[in-house]
């Protein structure tokens, strides 16, 4: 349900990997839209987007610095989930970047996840489930009922577990350059 909801230009309530998100297709304006209007999120904030592969990051982004690869050594399977701000994004919708061209993106292991990606093959994006200004949900049961109401649908699973941190986040320049967004 939720893949033929993205695929049919629907915005989506789900489990991440972190914490429960909103997402809609990566390369739907109209759907983005919705989205941001559903959170009361003005224009201009770019959200990150998930991909199911490393190898997805060259499709997406542009150049892929070394350190990156690395990074995500690093950082795999059973690690917090960390968010790669890249240069020269491209292939989604261009609302998702940021001024200096760059895409927070995020490669995710959960199954779910992956297959929801791979559903709709294009990036998914993903921000957090709640209305802009108020806190992040740690739990399903705490989301607020127009955000569940306002959405076209609302996944089944995960609604029993607790919300993770978020990710961390870290930019990366064409250089290989590191900033460190969120910890």
């Amino acid at each position: 349900m939720a893949v033929r909801a993205l695929k049919s230009g629907g915005v989506i309530l789900y489990p991440t990997d972190t914490v429960w998100g909103l997402g809609c297709r990566a390369d739907d304006p109209e759907a983005l839209d919705r989205l941001y209007a559903l959170k009361g999120r003005e224009g201009g904030q770019p959200s990150l987007v998930l991909v199911d592969a490393e190898g997805l990051l060259e499709e997406y982004t542009h150049p892929v610095p070394d350190i990156a690869w690395d990074l995500l050594r690093e950082n795999g399977p059973g690690c917090r989930p960390m968010t790669l701000v890249l240069p020269g994004g491209r292939d989604v919708t261009p609302a998702l970047l940021a001024e200096d061209g760059s895409l927070a993106i995020r490669v995710v292991h959960d199954p779910f996840l992956q297959f929801i990606i791979r559903g709709i093959d294009v990036p998914l994006v993903s921000t957090s489930a709640n209305l802009t200004g108020q806190p992040t949900p740690g739990h399903f049961s705490e989301i607020a009922g127009s955000l569940r109401s306002g959405v076209n649908h609302v996944c089944v699973t995960g609604r029993d577990r607790r919300g993770a941190a978020p990710s961390s986040m870290v930019k990366l320049d064409a250089l290989g350059r590191i900033e460190i967004l969120r910890p």
